[in-house]
């Protein structure tokens, strides 16, 4: 009845034509020209933006594949006919479309047009929903993971001040997300997830629950343990295994893609090998290109150290090549960003180094990758640096040196908070020198914890 074609899927030639002409377009405009488009009030414009934007929300969950064509059309509508309110959201959701294309130019400049645009139209309730957007799909290109955290907080309050539910609880989930992938101190994320988690229940709100309980059980346990999911099932919470079953019944993709992330990050940092084979992230966000969610982008580092680390043990080119494809991918997007992928670039190619036997290169690279996590300040990745580093060294005989570095390591995971993964690695440590090689006070503060912490881990556990 209003004219419009069914939203088109991706892979499309027409569509991906489309797609290029109005990034031409994009390119050819200033941002003055773009913030000055002229605004509409027209009503058959107005319903048909809503319906678009409806439809956004209802395909990222359920069929990624046709966001590509709702964006699109939301944008030409808005360039074509007039600025309504949604053009904001709608320049932002373009940005992810094209990110998720691989061009970080113009997907990082139309997230940063959305925040400008939804300002110039005075809509506090709007900037909340666009933040919600622009900070978890398309800022990292640019912008630290850190700042990232900072910004999902003042969307949320803003949300909340305008009364915005739905883009203020959002806005919490991935601050809570984002948090944990920056490195951020994990009891606090887990306090914090608990907190919004109860919140939720208490007012029986579904949106942002699962996005919250996949960090929530996470951060248990890297703190706890891996099998801390049974304890956090007897507490009213779903189980991550139930939470996973939920999504794939209901066909919430993202969702469960999500939670395949996350069993492969946890699953590396305990390694436990025979899981970790099962994942692969980089085939399904080349295959159906979905909206690039900053924890994809660092899935596929965590699938590429996982891939290296297998092929060593299993001595398949497969593993092999695989961790190079992850290497390629996480290149690409550091040329955006040195900041948040500088660190991950060099223990890739370090971890290569060592696969393919260029030992002295693999030990520069482990120094410098080292460096990098400390200086860009991801206290959690310079953990991974230097245990892998210690394996580098163990597997060479340098005993010394690889003590040295297990231990940073161990430091560096207490840091974080993931005691469970510093207890791991303590059992490395402990398996693979005597007790005179081990410093007495390093056991000392290890057994210290574990006491200090008991109650603590009772009352986060029993929300």
């Amino acid at each position: 009845e209003l004219g419009e074609e069914e939203p088109r899927m991706s892979g499309n030639p027409q569509l991906d034509s489309d797609i290029s002409s109005m990034i031409v377009t994009v390119s050819s405009m200033t941002d003055d020209s773009i913030l000055n488009l002229k605004q509409s009030q027209d009503k058959k414009l107005l319903m048909l933006m809503n319906l678009y934007h409806e439809f956004f929300y209802i395909f990222q969950m359920v069929d990624p594949s046709r966001l590509s064509s709702v964006s699109l059309r939301m944008v030409q509508l808005s360039f074509g006919c007039g600025i309504t309110e949604l053009s904001p959201l709608a320049f932002a959701q373009f940005g992810v479309v094209v990110l998720s294309g691989g061009n970080a130019i113009v997907g990082y400049r139309m997230g940063s047009l959305a925040l400008k645009l939804a300002r110039n139209l005075c809509a506090p309730r709007l900037i909340s929903s666009v933040i919600a957007v622009v900070q978890p799909y398309l800022a990292w290109v640019a912008e630290p993971l850190q700042t990232i955290t900072e910004s999902h907080q003042h969307g949320h309050t803003l949300g909340a001040q305008c009364g915005d539910v739905s883009s203020s609880t959002l806005n919490y989930a991935w601050f809570c997300m984002a948090k944990l992938l920056s490195g951020g101190d994990l009891e606090v994320v887990r306090r914090e997830s608990c907190r919004f988690l109860k919140e939720l229940r208490s007012k029986k709100q579904n949106w942002g629950f699962l996005c919250a309980s996949i960090t929530y059980l996470l951060s248990v346990a890297l703190i706890e343990g891996p099998n801390s999911d049974v304890l956090v099932g007897n507490c009213d919470l779903p189980s991550e295994t139930h939470i996973f079953a939920f999504a794939v019944e209901r066909k919430h993709e993202l969702i469960s893609f999500g939670i395949r992330t996350h069993r492969l990050i946890r699953n590396f940092l305990f390694r436990q090998y025979d899981e970790m084979s099962n994942s692969s992230i980089l085939s399904y966000l080349l295959e159906r290109k979905p909206p690039l969610h900053s924890l994809f982008i660092i899935g596929v580092f965590y699938q590429g150290l996982t891939s290296y680390c297998i092929a060593r043990r299993t001595r398949d080119d497969i593993w092999t090549t695989r961790g190079n494809a992850a290497l390629t991918f996480i290149q690409h997007w550091s040329h955006s960003s040195q900041w948040n992928f500088q660190n991950k670039v060099l223990l890739l190619q370090a971890e290569k180094s060592f696969t393919c036997g260029n030992l002295t290169e693999a030990q520069n690279f482990y120094k410098d990758s080292i460096t990098s996590a400390r200086r860009h300040k991801f206290i959690h990745e310079e953990g991974v640096s230097h245990e892998l580093s210690g394996l580098f060294f163990l597997d060479r005989g340098l005993r010394d040196k690889a003590h040295e570095e297990l231990l940073h390591s161990v430091r560096c995971f207490r840091t974080w908070g993931a005691y469970a993964v510093a207890d791991r690695v303590n059992i490395l440590i402990g398996d693979n020198f005597s007790d005179t090689t081990c410093s007495e006070g390093h056991v000392f503060e290890t057994a210290s914890h574990t006491a200090e912490d008991s109650t603590k881990r009772r009352y986060y556990l029993d929300f």
